[in-house]
């Protein structure tokens, strides 16, 4: 079965630029996303162009425009994440592909009104091709106002209908998921899984090193260790962070795990024709979560094992690089 996906995130003043740095292709690596192939980036392609300049300046010149009043912690853009299941994309030609996100931007368009878009960009150096639409959330009575555009859970999975009903116009195969209001599912960022993958990747570069460390190659390791943790504490940070506020999720995921399987179990011994199989995603995601509170443990127990100083130093590094790039 094939899908619609649309998806919102919600960007305070400090994100913008980050969001505009990936958007735009304008780092030069990309560490924390392996999907990214470097070497596709220049098929990736506009729907809206971007401003001249940058997301942040075209952010406030809107805001100015239209007179909007913010505070501190407002929400100066939406981004919005624009594809299909990787199957249905996949089996389409670059022209239809290309259809697909001009109709889905117009229907934003529609939406939000084109003044307010600052840029919808086409990627296709990922594994499936998908659009980063973004826009300032100014509503029709010029107000600053994600809230009055996206709403609630009940107003989003309104968008979600609305944005399948366009898509499945032209394409009749799409189908719409179950509203997450029915599921009670919660969308768990790729991003996740990748920082997941890297972690591990670089905790065993981390072991090995501790392990093979000797009084012949001391300074040489401790360089090579400093190097990788400069990185390495500021992700297992965030990682831990992340798991800590999914972590009421995990536990629903729990309970409804052993219910289904309680309920599987007792069908079984009925001979039920009912269905006898868990809920697959949620299965999976609560099994992926797990493993990752595990890699969570075993990522504090080496950084336990981490000198004070060195972790001092390393923060104070990136403090610095903090200042030295917002002093740009």
């Amino acid at each position: 079965m094939s899908y619609t996906i649309l998806r919102f995130k919600k960007l305070k003043g400090g994100a913008i630029g980050s969001c505009e740095r990936h958007n735009e292709r304008k780092k030069e690596i990309y560490k924390s996303n392996p999907d990214i192939d470097i070497d596709r980036s220049n098929q990736n392609y506009h729907i809206i162009e971007p401003p001249k300049y940058t997301y942040g300046r075209k952010v406030k010149d809107l805001i100015k425009e239209s007179n909007c009043k913010t505070r501190k912690d407002s929400v100066k853009l939406v981004e919005t994440i624009i594809t299909a299941s990787p199957e249905f994309m996949q089996k389409l030609s670059l022209a239809e592909q290309k259809e697909y996100f001009k109709r889905a931007t117009d229907f934003m368009i529609d939406k939000v009104g084109k003044q307010n878009i600052i840029s919808a960009v086409v990627h296709m150096d990922e594994s499936n091709p998908h659009m980063h639409l973004v826009f300032c959330p100014i509503n029709k009575e010029n107000k600053l106002s994600a809230k009055s555009i996206l709403g609630n859970q009940k107003s989003l999975s309104q968008w979600q209908t609305d944005y399948f009903e366009c898509m499945h116009e032209r394409w009749n195969e799409l189908e719409r998921g179950k509203s997450s209001i029915e599921t009670k599912r919660k969308h768990i960022p790729t991003w996740l899984f990748k920082l997941s993958t890297m972690l591990d990747s670089r905790y065993e570069q981390l072991t090995k090193m501790l392990n093979n460390a000797n009084a012949f190659n001391l300074k040489k390791s401790k360089e090579q260790i400093t190097e990788i943790l400069v990185t390495f504490l500021p992700q297992a940070k965030r990682f831990e962070k992340e798991l800590e506020r999914l972590e009421p999720y995990i536990e629903s995921l729990k309970d409804q795990i052993n219910t289904k399987s309680k309920k599987i179990s007792r069908l079984y011994d009925e001979k039920d024709d009912l269905s006898k199989k868990l809920d697959d995603e949620k299965t999976n995601n609560y099994i992926k979560l797990e493993n990752m509170k595990h890699e969570k443990n075993k990522y504090k127990k080496l950084l336990d094992q981490v000198p004070d100083e060195i972790i001092k130093q390393i923060e104070e590094q990136n403090k610095k690089k903090q200042r030295d790039y917002g002093a740009r």
